[in-house]
């Protein structure tokens, strides 16, 4: 595993130019949410974004804003956009992705190939799901417990817990506050869903038309289905994936 040049990926893209698939984590996580993925799919490698706040980034400040984070994000990936990649997020991470392809545009860099969302809302509905700011710590890392151990992860220490609890918090008053207008940004989508999803459905993914040119897909299991990077998930992104 060759060591980054920035603390935003946990390993170094190969050299040779090749396309990159940049996957945003979901509310409370870190990049290695996503360590059930394999390392390609498809011609993409596939490399999760680290965020302020998590993991190896524990002692930095989480962000409190899309805005602030997209504009860090793009400036700390650019050396690696001018290769062909795509980005893809999942619940909240759809909501990074989203914002990270909008600024991209913005300040001019090249913006992904594909956005694939999973498991969101259209950035415009602003906040929904499970997670409240008034939910107690203790209703929190029970449910976080909960996750673990329908991922097979196990019991969480207690200092870990309260750490995904202060992040978590953070990320959810970040979503709170998010609620930006609809506009289309020119980059075709991939709307994923989950047939088992209480909070997003097939009515829900077509809004993302409003974005852009969409390709939708419901598939089986619940949203956390996606962490374990099913057979369903990579087919969809290798086939839509065109560079």
């Amino acid at each position: 595993m060759r060591q980054p040049s920035t603390r935003w990926l946990l390993q170094e893209p190969s050299a040779g130019g090749g396309p990159l698939l940049f996957a945003f984590p979901y509310a409370g996580s870190g990049a290695s949410s996503l360590r059930r993925w394999p390392g390609r799919i498809g011609e993409a490698e596939v490399h999760p974004v680290q965020l302020p706040g998590r993991e190896h980034r524990i002692k930095e400040e989480p962000y409190r804003d899309f805005e602030t984070f997209a504009g860090d994000a793009v400036r700390a990936l650019g050396p690696y956009l001018e290769r062909p990649y795509a980005v893809i997020g999942h619940c909240m991470g759809a909501l990074l992705a989203h914002a990270f392809t909008n600024r991209a545009l913005e300040l001019g860099a090249p913006p992904p190939e594909r956005l694939f969302v999973s498991a969101s809302l259209v950035p415009s509905r602003g906040f929904y799901g499970f997670y409240h700011p008034w939910m107690s710590d203790r209703r929190i890392a029970g449910e976080l417990r909960r996750v673990a151990n329908d991922l097979g992860d196990g019991e969480i220490p207690a200092e870990l817990v309260a750490l995904s609890v202060r992040v978590l918090r953070r990320d959810v008053q970040m979503c709170l506050d998010h609620a930006p207008p609809a506009k289309a940004i020119g980059v075709p989508i991939s709307a994923i869903g989950w047939e088992d999803d209480p909070d997003v459905g097939p009515d829900d993914l077509a809004e993302w038309r409003e974005y852009g040119e969409t390709r939708e897909y419901v598939l089986p299991g619940d949203p956390l289905t996606f962490l374990a990077g099913p057979s369903g998930l990579r087919k969809i992104i290798e086939d839509d994936l065109e560079f």
